[in-house]
């Protein structure tokens, strides 16, 4: 008998899981697709071929229509309501494969839900960053009945490249070993941001770090996140690859688990308090990369490394000049006002130059006139002389009017400025 499947949830793990079935499993019938926005739903089975998928708007009426039920969704609350609903159905027969990343307790609630209405339970946890997933390289965590793990086996294959088999554990353990897992990527984004930082604190840079870091750990997530620090991908990009908001509830998950076991997990306390600051300064569209930032601005470097995506698209150059050159400098930022006296002194001192100049021009040319050459030339000599002396005198009384002008300030030389700055 043909299987109808249901897929709900569609973030960054979810989207490219969904479309994975969609397209590499042999289904009798449409994958039915359900999201709490109906318009993503809609344009990712408009991205697919034409009968690979429906999109449905009632959730009650999906679960009723569907024997596999896929949950991939951002976290506990999001979680509970959709089993909540599910609960309110005719379940029997039915495999529910929950794909989550949520606390333990969570995963043990959800299933109660559906196991009291005689349906099936699979705890599924995903690991892979959002590219690998859509690229079929996810790792599936699989808790449950062996028995009901074998009902969705060709499903598995086309959403995972590799899976943990923890079939007949108790499904809170797969919730563990998401939420533990999660705690070594967050680890080593906090880990590598520290580094980074001191590194170009200390003079070293960060380029060496890159290098050696691509030499001992190339092929492992630490080359793609380096990069996305150093380039500023985190802080420019609209949607974020990992949302602050999940970051941190991973990491209250994780710290939670280690409190009641009786241990800590003080790495991850640390990448809280800058997921933390990365929240505050950038709200939900902060990145988990965005620990790069926070701890540059804990160290005192350039904090532009935290600016959301919407406020570095409007940022134009900046125009203002330097408030000050050097806090050793003698040079004035801007030099002092002339008291008024003074100042009509000096004007009246550059008026009675311009007229000193002309007499002076004046004494000159009488002087190129009694003097010229005699002869058939004597004519030119004179004008020639006379014209190149009127041409001096205005451009040195041009430049002089120029300087009384009220709105033109002469400009003045930045050499020693320049040299005192540098």
């Amino acid at each position: 008998m043909a299987q109808t499947l249901l897929w709900i949830g569609l973030g960054n793990i979810g989207r490219g899981m969904c479309k994975n079935i969609a397209e590499k499993s042999k289904l009798d019938k449409p994958l039915l697709i359900y999201n709490r926005t109906t318009k993503r739903a809609t344009e990712l089975s408009q991205s697919l071929p034409s009968g690979k998928t429906q999109v449905v708007k009632s959730l009650g009426d999906a679960i009723a229509q569907a024997d596999i039920i896929f949950t991939c969704v951002a976290n506990d609350q999001a979680v509970k309501e959709i089993f909540a609903t599910a609960s309110q159905q005719k379940l029997e027969g039915k495999v529910f494969v929950e794909c989550s990343t949520i606390a333990p307790g969570a995963s043990e609630a959800a299933a109660k839900a559906v196991l009291d209405k005689g349906a099936e339970f699979i705890c599924a946890p995903v690991f892979g960053a959002p590219a690998m997933v859509a690229a079929g390289n996810a790792t599936l965590v699989l808790a449950g009945p062996k028995a009901s793990i074998e009902k969705i086996r060709p499903y598995i294959d086309a959403m995972a490249a590799r899976e943990i088999n923890m079939a007949d554990e108790p499904y809170h353990k797969a919730s563990t070993l998401k939420v533990l897992g999660n705690t070594v990527i967050l680890g080593m984004v906090e880990q590598l941001a520290e580094t980074y930082v001191a590194a170009e604190k200390s003079g070293l840079g960060t380029g060496y770090v890159k290098q050696f870091v691509d030499a001992m750990f190339g092929g492992s997530p630490y080359p793609a996140y380096s990069v996305r620090m150093l380039e500023g991908d985190y802080y420019k990009r609209e949607e974020p690859l990992f949302a602050v908001d999940l970051a941190r509830k991973d990491a209250g998950h994780a710290m939670a688990i280690a409190k009641a076991a009786g241990t800590r997990l003080p790495n991850i306390e640390n990448a809280d308090k800058h997921l933390q600051i990365v929240k505050e300064h950038v709200g939900p569209s902060g990145d988990m990369a965005g620990i790069y930032g926070a701890v540059r601005k804990e160290a005192g470097l350039k904090t532009s490394y935290l600016a959301q995506p919407s406020q570095r698209r409007r940022q134009k150059q900046s125009t203002k000049q330097h408030d000050d050159i050097n806090a050793k400098s003698d040079i004035p930022a801007h030099p002092p006002k002339l008291h008024p006296i003074q100042n009509r002194a000096t004007k009246m001192a550059q008026g009675y130059s311009i007229f000193v100049g002309l007499v002076i021009v004046v004494a000159m040319g009488a002087g190129a006139w009694f003097l010229s050459p005699k002869g058939d030339t004597q004519i030119i000599w004179r004008s020639s002389l006379l014209l190149a002396l009127a041409c001096c005198y205005l451009m040195w009384a041009i430049t002089f009017l120029a300087q009384l002008h009220p709105l033109i300030e002469p400009k003045r030389s930045n050499l020693r400025e320049s040299a005192v700055h540098h």
